[in-house]
């Protein structure tokens, strides 16, 4: 299975493959989502004067107020919670006109959901405030996630222009799309945006981020390694309570052999939000690759819960069967791979995983007719498999090496079943 990294990310495909084999389960392999950093909530207004008027100074800490109780607040904000800060934010705008009181009321509901109310509270800031970088970056991330590329990037750009490190940031990320299918071209412009978003904000957290990120998408060498390793080490002593970094440092770590480090890293970043996918998804594939299913299980019935995109939620069902498979609960594994076929039944990894749950735990020896059926159901599934052009190599040679079991072993059993006569039929 692939390994995950960030929420607010579309994350990249991802296909968890486990059963018991010659070849053993499929180990975790990571797997990293582009991520789209929107621009969070102010926690200090951006323009802070060293000599202050007396008014300036006072909305200054009207706004400081508010934003400690912001990040203070528990988390995940509630409708009601969300409402009384947005509201006080948006009187430290009426009263003292700072601009970041404003984007934040939009921001505010950003992060609560309400997608188009923020999206016309944006609109109307930048009708008042032309060229507002934070309010373009957050318009461009909502038209990327409603599929408007097009409109997306050229948000992003009119970000960069007005001096949007996060614009930078966005623009370096979709760049890293062109560079994961080998534009070299395009990585050395993502490497351009992100050191030109440090140098517009030296402590956007993000930046670092995706930085490592691309250093890490493109190590080729241990060297490579180190510096995304290091890379993320100074991000995380800057905010250690930004749980994406550690969650990339885990990536980095599991590259690099060190899973037991790499598993620390990822229960870190689980630690600071609990409502991180894709660490909850890193932590299950790393746990069933040490067969400790009982944690592999909880991580990913978190994900589940979670109401994750429709990839994790297939990758997450798939895992969660394997974990009930290795505590030896059999129906509730076969039931997850059944939810998991209905979820996408084309992926080759249904019919894998169905058919080793067939073969190996649910034959029934001591029942000739059951065990046939059982038999002839997990053949035609690992067929399937061993067709399907996106199954791993590794893992077709082992279901082709199944698939020969089986045809050896169903005629002595159809013998063993015509022996016995129709006194014992298959339920």
């Amino acid at each position: 299975m692939r390994l995950a990294t960030k929420r607010r990310s579309s994350v990249v495909g991802v296909l968890l493959l486990s059963g018991a084999s010659a070849c053993g389960p499929t180990r975790p392999a990571p797997q990293h989502p582009v991520t789209i950093a929107p621009r969070p909530v102010a926690v200090a207004p951006a323009v802070a004067p060293v000599r202050r008027s007396k008014a300036e100074e006072a909305g200054r800490v009207a706004f400081l107020a508010v934003a400690k109780d912001y990040s203070a607040a528990a988390r995940p904000l509630d409708r009601q919670r969300c409402g009384e800060l947005a509201e006080r934010f948006a009187a430290v705008y009426t009263q003292h006109k700072l601009v970041e009181a404003r984007f934040n009321v939009a921001a505010l509901w950003d992060e609560c959901g309400d997608v188009a109310r923020a999206d016309q509270l944006y609109r109307e800031l930048l009708q008042a405030h032309p060229g507002y970088g934070p309010a373009l970056n957050n318009r461009g991330r909502a038209a990327l996630l409603a599929g408007r590329r097009a409109e997306a990037v050229d948000l992003f750009r009119q970000a960069m222009t007005a001096g949007s490190s996060d614009g930078y940031v966005n623009v370096a990320l979709l760049q890293r799309e062109r560079a994961l299918a080998g534009d070299e071209g395009a990585l050395r412009e993502a490497v351009d945006n992100i050191h030109r978003a440090l140098a517009v904000d030296s402590y956007n957290i993000q930046a670092y981020d995706a930085l490592a990120t691309l250093v890490f998408d493109r190590a080729k060498t241990s060297a490579d390694l180190e510096t995304a390793r290091l890379i993320c080490v100074q991000a995380a002593k800057q905010r250690p309570d930004y749980a994406p970094v550690y969650n990339v440092l885990g990536l980095v770590l599991l590259r690099m052999n060190e899973v037991t480090r790499a598993l620390r890293q990822f229960r870190q970043a689980v630690e600071l939000d609990d409502r991180f996918t894709e660490a909850h998804m890193n932590i299950g594939a790393i746990t069933l690759g040490f067969r400790d299913y009982k944690t592999a299980e909880q991580s990913f019935a978190k994900v589940l819960a979670l109401s994750p995109d429709a990839a994790t939620k297939f990758q997450a069902t798939i895992g969660l069967g394997v974990a009930y498979r290795g505590q030896r609960r059999f129906d509730q594994a076969l039931a997850q791979y059944r939810a998991a076929e209905a979820l996408d039944g084309s992926q080759p990894a249904v019919a894998f995983n169905i058919g080793v749950l067939l073969q190996d735990y649910l034959f029934d020896a001591g029942n000739p007719s059951k065990a046939v059926e059982q038999l002839r159901q997990a053949m035609t599934l690992l067929r399937r498999f061993a067709a399907s052009s996106s199954s791993d190599a590794r893992k077709r040679a082992d279901a082709e090496r199944r698939i020969k079991n089986i045809e050896e072993l169903l005629p002595m059993l159809e013998e063993q079943q015509r022996l016995q006569g129709p006194a014992q039929k298959a339920p």
